[in-house]
């Protein structure tokens, strides 16, 4: 029980005031005596707000911290041996896909390995709807981690308009108006736009604008995959921090790159940008993920406009000559400049349902296979045959490491994974979704030196926190919820790799969400103790 002055209002007699001191010493002398659930000892413990770390024990009772110090003589009914360790908190990955498969995968066991327990899903403009019926469903399946939930602005646009190419009416405006509004009072954390993907390709500025100020009047954020990454990088990055200032809501720009070779360096002029709205006073923070390859569907090196109307129209248009020789002209552009990386061999295929023996191959590859030279142009129409096909996933090699670290060392940017819910063995997904975390502590801290330890974990932890206004998690501190990660950092390190991505992590033996072992002994423990974490507009 918290004793706060409440209990004392009525309390003005000496004999009074004795009778309080009594009630402060035993309350302390049983908190002192009562046997804690868990006890981590002997580990160093950085405790999330950047400050050098300190040797400690820390002590967990009905899922929060409730000590942390000398507790060699604490009763517990478990000892975590944390000796040569680092007790942090656990991670917050502030970008992820991982609500896609949650409620069939609920151990989300991709992400606690990784020491992550709390994830944000919903992002990149897709996210389930109703979001309260989902987050509900969600709760009663229950999760090994805790989730956040963003409602996409592709999600709402294609429930009032489907995938139609032009602006929305005053009517469709307001119809997704509410739509946001319902989502943002059954707990969505903020708004996602995929301005990159459609229908968000198709909306104005000013419509992002009118959706952002219902999130902003609710105490919500902007998450943005922006409208484009490589060609168009700076207007993009410039419209972004536009609609933030216009909305007055807080930016989160999504998986921060420049991708590309024509692109390559520009992340010193879109940094520049970010300082300068900082300094206007505008709240802009970024995400990033640690890998020169990015992933999404194979339909990213298609021209907007060919995939308005679905499916059946983007047939239609590819059995069209004229329109497939339209298509195939900007294919080929964004294959040479852009997403392609300059090389069709920089495009892999991830994920191909109609045809899974072509994933992990590349473009060229494929090409050739089919008998022909694996220029650009006959690259671009191996993807156009491909789609005729059916949808599939792209890892695209089209990063460079400069950008990587320079976008890293930015104060205001948190380690991210852009990952998903993976089910074990299947496909070749992008290894970020088994490593982000573990190989920012591996390569970028441990043998790259790029940032320190402290740093990298208050990216991992209180960053996103603040981001999230969680108050109660992302800091190591007596009263909040144990959500805690142990790892060794001379062996931390990613194990997936792009020809072999289903590896778990190494050096992180034991997880904790909510004061429950998710992992101990580096092995999934069964528990599903994660929570759903609501946003400030729940009723």
């Amino acid at each position: 029980m918290k004793v706060t002055s409440k209990h004392f209002t009525k309390i003005s007699s000496p004999a009074g005031l004795v009778i309080a001191g009594l009630f402060l010493i035993f309350n302390s002398c049983q908190s002192l005596t009562s046997k804690l659930d868990i006890v981590i000892r002997n580990g160093q413990i950085i405790d999330g707000t950047g400050t050098p770390g300190f040797r400690a024990d820390l002590g967990i009772k009905d899922g929060k911290i409730v000590e942390i110090g000398n507790l060699r003589e604490r009763k517990s009914k478990r000892i975590v041996n944390a000796e040569g360790m680092v007790v942090a908190p656990g991670f917050i990955d502030m970008h992820t896909h991982a609500e896609r498969k949650i409620v069939e995968i609920p151990s989300v066991e991709n992400y606690i390995r990784q020491g992550v327990t709390t994830v944000v899903g919903g992002n990149c403009g897709g996210s389930p709807y109703p979001i309260g019926e989902f987050l509900q469903k969600v709760e009663r399946t229950g999760m090994g981690l805790n989730l956040a939930l963003l409602v996409g602005h592709n999600t709402v646009r294609r429930k009032v308009m489907g995938t139609e190419n032009r602006e929305s009416t005053p009517e469709e405006l307001a119809a997704m108006k509410k739509l946001v509004e319902a989502a943002m009072q059954e707990g969505a954390v903020g708004m996602s736009t995929g301005l990159k993907y459609i229908p968000g390709a198709y909306a104005k500025t000013d419509e992002v604008v009118a959706l952002a100020e219902v999130v902003a009047g609710f105490g919500g954020f902007y998450a943005t995959h922006m409208r484009e990454e490589g060609i168009g990088l700076i207007a993009a990055v410039q419209e972004a921090i536009e609609i933030g200032r216009k909305a007055n809501i807080p930016v989160q720009i999504s998986h921060h790159k420049a991708v590309g070779k024509s692109m390559w360096g520009s992340s010193v002029k879109t940094l520049q940008l970010v300082d300068d709205a900082l300094s206007e006073g505008l709240e802009v923070t970024l995400d990033q993920y640690p890998y020169t390859a990015t992933s999404t569907g194979l339909t990213v090196v298609f021209p907007a406009w060919a995939l308005e109307g679905g499916d059946e129209k983007i047939k239609t248009r590819l059995e069209d000559p004229k329109l497939r020789e339209k298509i195939k002209e900007e294919i080929v552009r964004n294959i040479l400049y852009d997403r392609g990386g300059g090389d069709p061999a920089s495009i892999v295929v991830s994920s191909y349902p109609p045809d899974s023996t072509l994933e992990g191959k590349n473009l060229a590859e494929i090409t050739h296979k089919r008998g022909q030279e694996p220029t650009a142009a006959n690259a671009a129409e191996t993807l156009m045959d491909l789609q005729l096909a059916g949808d599939g996933r792209g890892i695209y090699h089209c990063l460079v490491e400069e950008d990587i670290e320079r976008i890293m060392k930015h104060p205001r940017v948190m380690h991210a994974s852009d990952g998903s819910t993976i089910e074990f063995g299947k496909a070749k997904p992008h290894p970020r979704s088994y490593g982000a975390f573990p190989r920012v502590l591996g390569r970028y801290v441990r043998e790259k030196n790029v940032i320190s330890l402290e740093e990298a974990i208050r990216k991992m932890t209180s960053l996103p926190a603040q981001r999230l206004e969680l108050e109660d998690r992302g800091i190591l501190k007596e009263g909040r919820w144990a959500d805690v990660v142990v790892f060794d950092p001379q062996t931390v390190s990613d194990r997936a790799t792009w020809t072999e991505p289903h590896q778990y992590p190494e050096g992180i033996p034991y997880v904790l969400v909510n004061g429950k072992l998710v992992v101990a002994e580096g092995k999934w423990t069964g528990d599903l103790p994660g929570t759903v974490l609501f946003g400030p507009g729940k009723k």
